[in-house]
């Protein structure tokens, strides 16, 4: 197996990653980790000695306390790692000493009242976990957190990020994180092993904690590690994914992408067969190859079927349909597209993949994603991140506030910006794969080698020297394996020590063997234009020059604006203003025949590496880099169209009526995702839970079950109507659906097996709202309960003016 090389041999030369860590770095040694450990305090009986960080780390109102400060440990080890300035990294270690002892502190406090709990720590109460295993919880002592075991599974991963890259830095602190993970890991798995129906809590997002739990037993070889682990293996789902079947729609992304993550780990801890025999039974280790088959599968239906140019995936915060991408840019809510989170999962996943089986398109994914999706999530002037990242026309980029947001994307945020040099290479006994272009400094300490590779991005020429790290001793060498990039149209063009090279241009590296003190190689890789179409709408294109996937800028309207969604969360605005076409005199090929010979590209461009223009449309538009795109508007994919064509006024047909449906629209509610979009609508429940079927998220009430929401009335006309939408599979179940606590409006709908459909037999029903409770009302409480067994599943609800 290849291993990736640390952060610690790597320094970043290169003049734009290197200010994304500093900025970073910035940020991180702003935030103060005894205002994180304020609610961990509180939950062990201790006085914090600061007020705690508002936003998702909050008291009041629905949260997700304790996830950010798990970042945060996270964060700050990797950046200790990754920086030279010893005043830094001294500042850096004293925030990693703060928060590990007051984790320490707070868990012997919380086991001394409650030795039975002993090695619980968290920031907030056992009961939030008892809630979301199925124990019934009286609502005076219910928590107000969302997901729990997700935000446990942050803390956890921060504590062994600090074992992991702090054990040749301070040995001791990095023993007491460890300790403090294997004592709350000790908990969990005694927790668990009493629990009669373990899979109910699979229901609730829950992070990586089968990847943090395995990633325990590797550090701790404690067989119960991997017997917790093993709860939070969803096996079902791994085997329909090793069957390949593409089961992702409807699917909350960021939940489902660490499952993989965590099936891969168990993989990668378990196939020595050493490993295997002493830690699994015959099935056990037959059953290996099936969570590596499932790992492989899920990432390629992620990236063929349900990723952006970018990288990104999912509109949302969902998966929805293969290939239907057009969709969910433009008849879907655009501003919600490419969850940040995802990203950093998706090159966590692939960089694992590649570990294992040593296939070059998952380092291909990685620098498509790396140099767009996450060196583009950043404003380089600020160091904020974004949350989502719109593909459409007309959106900008939103970046958190510092200090009182702490979005789930500002975490692996600042992750990611802290270990940016960490995929660059890869070693293999006695091979250096070079994966990234992107100027660098390595270090190969045990080959006395030091290895400066410059980039003039611009261009796409590539300088590296290899010289003696230690001049007194002699060096040694290696066989270098540069990674021929899946974007490279032209002739590369490779030279050693002055020499040109004869190359295989289909190869998946060029292998120069003997590399030591004194080579010299020169590498080319011209860049050219790249149309990328979308499968749902072969005219709706994005663009990349080289590995940059490309935006076209435009202008500032209100780039500061944003709206409201989820939990504290806030995405872009949408100027309707904006070109969001490529319009043409030209047919189709001829069009796209004219780009390779009239496009303009102009390198001596002062803020971003080139600048792009297209010819023969007639929008006056200017690309640059998606990554270097803030503080703008602007647009990755566009509509080309012929002017006057019938595809053209099609597509204006389309966005009419989408438009007035928006336009009619009060509230709606289509993601049951028992998460960010339902809390927003003031979810209300009991049992009931969510899931998906056809494509969709749907909610479904139990016996003598019942769930609820809040809409606003702010835009409601008297004529006000109610949409329901259901699926005839559900024939004969009824729900039974409630207005405003007042039961002489409730109504009983029953689904009807003969009711026309659509192709996968969802059908809408509407009901009238009386103007009784639009009156002097500011909002509409919708109440859908159980008329006897489970309800009807709920796939939509719509207010809107008829």
């Amino acid at each position: 197996m290849r291993q990736n090389i640390s952060s610690k041999f790597i320094t970043l030369t290169d003049p734009e990653v290197a200010n994304a860590q500093k900025q970073t770095l910035k940020y991180l040694l702003q935030l103060d980790p005894q205002r994180f450990l304020a609610t961990f305090d509180q939950v062990a009986g201790i006085h914090p000695t600061a007020p705690g960080y508002q936003g998702w780390e909050r008291t009041d109102g629905l949260n997700f306390r304790g996830h950010f400060f798990g970042h945060y440990l996270s964060a700050l080890s990797q950046a200790v790692q990754s920086v030279r300035d010893p005043t830094i990294r001294q500042q850096l270690l004293d925030k990693i000493r703060i928060g590990v002892n007051g984790l320490q502190t707070d868990q012997g406090a919380y086991a001394e009242k409650h030795p039975g709990s002993a090695g619980y720590v968290s920031a907030f109460r056992e009961v939030a976990l008892d809630e979301v295993e199925g124990r019934q919880v009286p609502e005076s002592q219910k928590e107000n957190v969302l997901v729990p075991w997700y935000n446990l599974h942050k803390v956890l991963a921060g504590l062994l990020a600090v074992d992991v890259n702090l054990q040749n830095v301070d040995p001791n602190l990095s023993d007491k994180a460890l300790t403090i993970a294997h004592r709350f890991g000790l908990y969990v798995a005694k927790r668990l092993d009493k629990l009669t129906a373990p899979k109910q809590m699979l229901k609730t997002e829950y992070g990586g904690m089968n990847d943090a739990l395995y990633e325990l037993f590797d550090l701790t070889h404690d067989e119960r590690m991997l017997t917790a682990a093993g709860y939070f293996d969803e096996t079902a789902l791994f085997k329909q994914l090793a069957e390949g079947k593409d089961i992702l729609p409807g699917k909350h992304a960021n939940t489902t992408i660490p499952k993989l993550i965590g099936a891969l780990h168990r993989y990668e801890s378990l196939h020595d067969s050493q490993q295997a025999n002493q830690f699994l039974n015959a099935e056990e280790t037959a059953s290996l190859a099936m969570y590596l088959q499932a790992a492989v599968n899920f990432w390629q239906i992620v990236v063929a079927n349900h990723t952006y140019v970018t990288g990104g995936n999912s509109q949302s915060e969902h998966f929805h349909e293969p290939g239907q991408l057009f969709h969910d840019v433009v008849l879907a809510d655009g501003a919600t597209t490419c969850e940040t989170c995802n990203t950093y999962n998706m090159l966590k996943l692939s960089r694992a993949l590649f570990r294992v089986t040593g296939d070059k398109k998952y380092l291909d994914y990685y620098e498509q994603t790396y140099t767009n999706a996450i060196l583009g999530s950043q404003n380089p002037t600020s160091g904020m991140m974004t949350y989502f990242q719109p593909m459409g026309a007309g959106y900008t980029k939103i970046f958190n506030r510092p200090f009182d947001e702490f979005w789930c994307c500002t975490g692996t945020g600042i992750e990611s910006f802290t270990k940016l040099g960490d995929s660059f290479y890869f070693w293999e006994k006695d091979t250096l794969y070079l994966n990234l272009y992107f100027s660098n400094q390595l270090r190969l300490i045990s080959n006395n080698l030091q290895i400066d590779e410059q980039v003039d991005r611009k261009s796409g020429k590539v300088h590296l020297a290899a010289t003696r790290l230690r001049m007194k001793d002699q060096a040694g060498t290696i066989n270098l394996k540069l990674r021929r990039p899946a974007w490279l149209d032209q002739p590369a063009k490779l030279s050693v020590d002055g020499t040109p090279c004869q190359i295989n241009q289909n190869a998946d590296f060029w292998e120069i063997k003997n590399v030591g003190d004194g080579t010299v190689v020169d590498l080319e890789l011209p860049m050219s234009l790249r149309i990328v179409h979308t499968k749902d709408n072969p005219h709706y294109l994005a663009f990349k020059y080289g590995p940059y996937a490309l935006a076209g800028q435009l202008g500032d309207y209100q780039v500061n604006a944003d709206r409201p969604n989820g939990v504290l969360v806030r995405i872009s605005t949408h100027d309707q203003a904006a070109p969001a076409t490529l319009t043409t005199d030209m047919d189709w090929q001829t069009w796209e025949r004219s780009l390779s010979d009239q496009v303009i590209v102009k390198t001596q461009t002062p803020y971003s590496l080139f600048e792009l223009k297209l010819p023969n449309i007639s929008e006056q538009l200017t690309f640059i880099p998606y990554y270097q795109t803030h503080d703008t508007r602007y647009g990755v994919y566009f509509q080309w169209q012929q002017a006057g064509s019938k595809e053209a006024q099609h597509r204006q047909d389309q966005l009419s009526a989408l438009n007035e449906y928006r336009q009619k629209t009060v509230a709606e509610l289509t993601n049951f995702d028992n998460n960010n979009f339902e809390f927003d609508k003031h979810l209300l429940q009991e049992r009931s839970e969510v899931s998906n079927a056809k494509g969709r998220r749907f909610r479904v009430a139990h016996q003598d079950g019942w769930f609820s929401y809040q809409f606003s009335l702010a835009k409601a006309h008297p004529d006000l109507s109610l949409m329901l939408t259901f699926n005839v599979e559900d024939a004969g179940h009824s729900i039974v659906v409630g207005f405003n606590d007042d039961h002489k409006f409730d109504q009983v709908l029953t689904v009807a097996e003969n009711h026309p459909t659509d192709s996968k037999g969802f059908y809408q029903v509407r009901i009238p709202i009386s103007v009784t409770l639009i009156n002097n009302h500011r909002d509409i409480k919708l109440v859908f309960s159980s008329a006897g067994g489970n309800t009807a599943r709920l796939f939509g609800i719509r207010l809107f003016n008829s």
